[in-house]
C-alpha cells in the first residue's frame, strides 16, 4: 500500500520512493514470524540473522556479541490469603530475585502509582511488606517507568515489589526489574488489573495479605547480539540508525520492535544512494538485550575506543513507531536536534512533535549519556488509548500496525537521516550542544 497522498505529494521523489518500499510490510511480517525474540529465546538470534542477511544486499555487514545478565524463570505463583483466598495471575519481572522455596507470606500496602509521593505517603509502612504499584502507559512526559518504581521499593525496605496492569482485561504484562547480576533485590511480579483491583480493595479493608513464590535461574556466560551493517562515506563521521531486535513472549514484538527493525532496514536500503565522497558513513545498529534494562547497546558503546565513539554524531533510534499516526522524537536534552526534526518534518510533509527531555526508555539514552546527539521517534506519545497501549501485553501483534503509518515512519526517518547527512562536520558538532 502507498503511503497516504497527502503526505507523498509533499515528498521529493526518492522519498516517495522509499515511504513506498515493496519489501517494508513482507519484512515486517517476517520479523514478527520469529515470534517474540526474548533475548536467549533463539528467536532473537534468528531474526538477527535475517535482518543483516538483508541488509549485506546493500552495506557490508558483521555481527558481535555482548554480555547480557541472562536468567529464566523456572515457576512464579502468587495468592490472595484471608477470607476472599484465591489465585492470582502474576508473571515475575526479568531477573526478579527468588523467593525461599515455600515462598513468602507477605501483608500487602497499597502505593498507588508508585510515584515518589506515594512512596513518602508510605513511609515505613512499606518496610518488610509487599508493594502494590500500578503500570502506567510510558509514553507521557509524567511517567515513571517501572524500573523506578522498583527500585524506590526496593530503597523503602519493600520484601516484594507487585506491579499491576492499569489496563482492563489485557491480562499480565512483561518487563525487566533492571537487578543486575549479585544486586541486591527483591521477588518482582506484573499481576493483571483484576487482581490488582481485588489487592487494592483487601487492603482498603485493612487485610491484604499474599504468598508469593518465584524461582529463577542466572544463566551464565549469555551473550547477545549486535549486528551492524554501515556504507561508507567520505568523511570522518558516522549516522546511526538503532533499533532493537529483541522483544517479550507474550505477544510477537509486533509495536516493540518490528515496527523500528522494518522500518530500519527500509531507511537503510533508500538511503543507501544518499551516501557518498561529500557525506559521513552510515551505519545501522541492531541491537538485543534492550528489554533487560538496555543492555545491548550500552555494553556495545561502553566496548568501543574513544576514538571510535567519537565518530558517531547523531543515533535515529526507532522503537515503536506505528500503532498511532502521531509521531514524536524524543530529543534527549539535546535542543539542536528540535531543527533536524522540523527539517525533515517538512521535507517528508509528516508532522512530527519533540519532547526535550532525556527518557531512557531505549537505546537512544545509552548514546546520549555518552554525549551523542541522540533521538528516538515514537508512535503515540501522550496517547494512552492508542493502539501503542499493546506494549508489553499478548495484544503486541501485527494485526495493530496500520501500513500507512509505518510507512509514514520510514519516510521521516529517511528525511531526518538526509537533513544530518548534508550537514557540515561544524554543523554535526554543534548538534551536541545541551
Amino acid at each position: 500500500m502507498p503511503a497516504p497522498e497527502t503526505e507523498t505529494s509533499k515528498m521529493e521523489p526518492w522519498l516517495r520512493a522509499a515511504a513506498n518500499d515493496a519489501a517494508l510490510m513482507s519484512d515486517f511480517n517476517t520479523i514478527c514470524g520469529f515470534g517474540g525474540r526474548m533475548s536467549g529465546s533463539g528467536q532473537d538470534d534468528a531474526a538477527m540473522a535475517w535482518a543483516m542477511a538483508r541488509a549485506a544486499e546493500v552495506a557490508a555487514t558483521r555481527t558481535l556479541t555482548v554480555p547480557y545478565d541472562a536468567w529464566r524463570c523456572e515457576a512464579a505463583s502468587l495468592e490472595l490469603l484471608g477470607p476472599a483466598r484465591r489465585s492470582l495471575a502474576c508473571r515475575p519481572l526479568l531477573r526478579s530475585a527468588s523467593t525461599p522455596g515455600s515462598g513468602l507470606e507477605l501483608d500487602v500496602v497499597d502505593a498507588g502509582r508508585g510515584r515518589p509521593e506515594d512512596f513518602a505517603r508510605l513511609g515505613d509502612r512499606a518496610r518488610g511488606r509487599a508493594v502494590l504499584v500500578q503500570h502506567e502507559y510510558p509514553f507521557t512526559g509524567d511517567h515513571v517507568h517501572r524500573r523506578r518504581k522498583y527500585d524506590m521499593a526496593v530503597e523503602a525496605g519493600a520484601a516484594a515489589f507487585l506491579i499491576a496492569n492499569n489496563v482492563p482485561g489485557q491480562g499480565v504484562l512483561s518487563g525487566s526489574s533492571g537487578r543486575p547480576r549479585g544486586g541486591a533485590g527483591i521477588p518482582a511480579a506484573y499481576i493483571d488489573h483484576e487482581g490488582g483491583a481485588a489487592l487494592a480493595s483487601a487492603c482498603e479493608a485493612g487485610a491484604a495479605r499474599v504468598r508469593i513464590a518465584v524461582r529463577g535461574e542466572e544463566i551464565e556466560d549469555a551473550r547477545a547480539s549486535v549486528g551492524i551493517a554501515e556504507i561508507a562515506g567520505g568523511r570522518d563521521g558516522v549516522i546511526v540508525i538503532s533499533a532493537h531486535m529483541d522483544g517479550h513472549d507474550l505477544g510477537v514484538s509486533a509495536l516493540d520492535n518490528g515496527t523500528g527493525v522494518a522500518a530500519a532496514l527500509a531507511a537503510f536500503r533508500a538511503l543507501a544512494a544518499r551516501v557518498g565522497p561529500d557525506t559521513p558513513s552510515l551505519r545501522l545498529c541492531f541491537f538485543c538485550a534492550e528489554e533487560w534494562a538496555l543492555t545491548g547497546s550500552a555494553r556495545y558503546l561502553a566496548a568501543l575506543a574513544p576514538a571510535e565513539r567519537a565518530r558517531l554524531k547523531f543515533d535515529i533510534n526507532l522503537d515503536t513507531v506505528a500503532g498511532d499516526a502521531s509521531l514524536t522524537a524524543l530529543i534527549s536534552d539535546f535542543p539542536a536536534l528540535a531543527a533536524v526534526v522540523q527539517d525533515a518534518a517538512d521535507a517528508s510533509g509528516v508532522s512530527v512533535g519533540t519532547w526535550l527531555p532525556l527518557m531512557p526508555n531505549s537505546d537512544h539514552a545509552n548514546f546520549a549519556r555518552h554525549g551523542i546527539p541522540a533521538l528516538r521517534l515514537l508512535a503515540g506519545f501522550g496517547k494512552p488509548e492508542s493502539r501503542v497501549n499493546n506494549i508489553l501485553s499478548a495484544g503486541d501483534v501485527p494485526a495493530i500496525i496500520e501500513e500507512a503509518e509505518l510507512r509514514q515512519a520510514v519516510a521521516v526517518t529517511c528525511a531526518m537521516v538526509d537533513v544530518a547527512l548534508r550537514m557540515s562536520d561544524a554543523q554535526l558538532e554543534s548538534l551536541a550542544s545541551r
